[in-house]
């Protein structure tokens, strides 16, 4: 073969694999390109998960039975200004996320309005309004015109309108967006009933005190439809209704009585926020207390027995817990305190403490050391006192229910101011419920609670100046803590959940009578006596003018009386449920809009977001818990480490502290020299070593 020949062969030889090589190459691409545009992979480094979506973002768009349009009116990325063009990136990628988890049931439609006049008239319609942003310089100021904003249209109908959204991290685009998408695939909002009594606390410039506040904040009022049922008639709450939420009752009639009873036997959940006594607080921190009287005067029945009936012991009493954790404020961005403050010079604030005024602490309280603490009289142990402690004692937040989940990031419960004592029915650690209810408390006091009747005035302040008042504190708390010595250690309910087949608290009595039948019995009454009446013969008779009066249709005054009660329901039929708290201060107006936030406190931080997530979980909707417990972890550094109780002698912590404080400074300064002398002293010996076998290598 010639040379020629065999050079055409070599080259048709290594052009073949080539070609191979090449055409692979290319599938390999494309299968990865394609594999790419599908299926994604992220990973979040930061140990706060911040860039990850919550388990709430999942459920909810994972859960998508029909299609959901995302309709994004987006100004163009390059013409946004350094500001918003870090938000546009931030809100494209959660889009395309949510995109990827809705596998086709959640679309994104991207829209420019700079370049189509028509689509700006659509975003007026629709409700998106512009971001107007201004620039200047030496010689003019102009203004720019952007848009960025979403509609949710969910399959054609229900639609929903974010009309500005700008979110600088993941997680603030994830919580505008996600209970935008749970309130548009929400196909109804649920029934929830209510009566309520407002307070008329002095102070409050002559208006009634609710909680109009949180039944009508936006995240509650777009999927709870609440209905007021407490009415002059007294008609029963319908049977649609499912829950029933009683705010503040007082003045109780027994028609209203016999409504939440026959409520209650007919399956649903009663909710009651309840209080034995109110206190007017006033600017200058006085505590009096204000008339209040549960049953209304007529009453024949006792709130406190039908509670009583249902497995609940309401004695009249309130609580206060003397343990400082459960007392210590909490002031989020310096805008007041959630407890009792006082406002001093250049916008300070200073906290009092005052022990009618606490949360749940989430510890438990029956932990050896504290039950040894507690146990311990003049530095001697009670070892069978101690044993019951362990024994009885229980953590401040006794469940894991999804509700607290939030708080226990905080390491407490909501807030409580004035708490009343509320327990289960029974004696002591044993409770004597009605057969075929079940109970369990959630919420538990410290056990370094006071127990009281309600006093004329819980004043822990008295005078104008700081010195006065603050001695004024001293003295008020001294004599709690004296009385807390004399008083056995026992923790006090705060929240509880009854469940089971109740019994009637009405039954084998007579049923009470709603408005319109005590007036039509008023009203015969009133015509017997009319007609037992004698007529005076020498009265002269007036005569008659006009035609005479048409005869009363018997018909038309059955129709115009009020329709009847059914039969009155003496059992549960199924399973009814009652949620109890002991307090409504929490969720009480003056403390959720806060009020006394710019006198120092107190300002119920807590309450707001309480209702709403107590709302869920009555109703047994999780799915945004995971995004409304989404708190960024607290990583001081606790030197002492966390203690629910003081154990000993606060000189000592202190002390202790002072010496933790002094080693970290040695250590911190002098484990540096230790290490790089430690170095050094490692790179010489070695050094020498070396030197030692070189010079043995070459004989001397």
């Amino acid at each position: 073969m010639s040379h020629a020949a065999s050079s055409r062969c070599r080259e048709s030889g290594i052009a073949l694999p080539l070609t191979l090589h090449f055409l692979l190459l290319l599938l390999v691409l494309g299968q990865a390109v394609y594999l790419a545009s599908r299926h994604r992979a992220r990973l979040d480094a930061t140990s706060d998960e911040l860039y990850s979506l919550t388990e709430s973002t999942r459920r909810i768009v994972g859960g998508l039975d029909k299609r959901l349009v995302v309709e994004a009116y987006f100004s163009p990325k390059e013409d946004l200004p350094a500001e918003l063009r870090n938000t546009r990136v931030v809100l494209d990628n959660f889009l395309d996320e949510i995109a990827q988890l809705g596998k086709g049931k959640l679309v994104v439609k991207r829209f420019n309005p700079i370049e189509d006049k028509s689509l700006q008239d659509t975003c007026t319609r629709v409700g998106i309004k512009p971001i107007d942003t201004q620039s200047a310089t030496t010689t003019a100021v102009g203004v720019s015109r952007h848009w960025q904003g979403l509609r949710l249209v969910y399959d054609g109908g229900k639609q929903k309108v974010l009309e500005q959204i700008a979110p600088t991290v993941s997680f603030l685009a994830e919580a505008m967006v996600t209970p935008a998408i749970k309130e548009v695939v929400t196909k109804e909002r649920r029934k929830i009933g209510f009566m309520e009594w407002p307070s008329s606390s002095p102070g409050q410039q002559g208006q009634a005190i609710g909680w109009e506040t949180v039944r009508t904040m936006p995240d509650v009022a777009k999927r709870y439809d609440f209905q007021n049922y407490k009415d002059a008639e007294g008609a029963l709450v319908p049977e649609d209704v499912q829950t029933l939420v009683l705010f503040r009752p007082m003045d109780i009639t027994d028609r209203q009585k016999y409504v939440v009873d026959q409520f209650v036997m007919r399956g649903g959940t009663l909710v009651l926020f309840s209080d034995v006594a109110d206190y007017g607080l006033q600017p200058n921190r006085q505590c009096n207390k204000v008339q209040m009287a549960l049953d209304a005067k007529d009453s024949e029945h006792k709130w406190q027995e039908q509670l009583l009936h249902y497995g609940i012991d309401q004695p009249g009493q309130i609580v206060a817990d003397l343990a400082p954790q459960a007392g210590q404020a909490y002031n989020p961005m310096g805008g007041g305190y959630e407890y009792l403050g006082l406002p001093m010079q250049m916008g300070m604030v200073r906290q009092v403490a005052y022990p009618y005024f606490f949360h749940a602490v989430d510890g438990d309280w029956s932990q050896p050391q504290i039950a040894n603490k507690l146990a311990s009289s003049s530095g001697k142990l009670d070892e069978e006192q101690a044993a019951y402690f362990r024994r009885t004692l229980r953590p401040g937040i006794d469940t894991d229910e999804f509700l607290f989940k939030t708080f226990r990031q905080f390491k407490r419960g909501p807030g409580f101011y004035w708490p009343c004592l509320m327990r289960l029915r029974g004696n002591g650690a044993q409770t004597t419920l009605p057969d075929g209810v079940n109970g369990r408390v959630l919420l538990w006091s410290s056990p370094l609670t006071i127990i009281e009747d309600p006093q004329a005035s819980l004043n822990a302040l008295m005078g104008r100046d700081l010195q006065s008042q603050a001695l004024a504190n001293a003295a008020f708390n001294q004599k709690l803590q004296q009385r807390l010595q004399s008083e056995p250690r026992r923790q006090a309910p705060l929240m509880m959940e009854l469940s089971g087949t109740f019994s009637s608290f009405f039954a084998g009595k007579q049923r009470p009578k709603k408005a319109s039948e005590l007036k039509e019995e008023e009203d015969r009454k009133r015509a017997e006596e009319a007609a037992d009446k004698p007529v005076d013969g020498n009265q002269a008779k007036e005569p008659e003018v006009g035609p005479p009066l048409p005869k009363p249709d018997a018909s038309a005054d059955a129709l115009a009386k009020a329709p009847a009660d059914p039969e009155m329901l003496q059992q549960v039929a199924g399973n009814a449920r009652i949620v109890a708290f002991a307090d409504s201060d929490f969720v009480r107006d003056d403390f959720t809009r806060g009020l006394y936030r710019q006198q120092g406190g107190p300002n119920s931080i807590f309450g707001a977001a309480f209702f709403p997530m107590l709302l869920d979980w009555l109703s047994q909707d999780s799915d945004l818990v995971a995004l409304q417990s989404r708190l960024p972890k607290d990583r001081k550094i606790s030197l002492l480490g966390d203690q629910l109780i003081d154990t000993g002698d606060r000189r000592d912590a202190e002390k202790q502290l002072r010496t933790t404080r002094s080693s970290l400074v040695v250590a911190n300064v002098a484990g540096p020299c230790a290490v790089m002398l430690a170095l050094g002293l490692f790179v010489l010996f070695s050094r020498r070593a070396q030197k030692r076998r070189f010079l043995e290598a070459i004989g001397n």
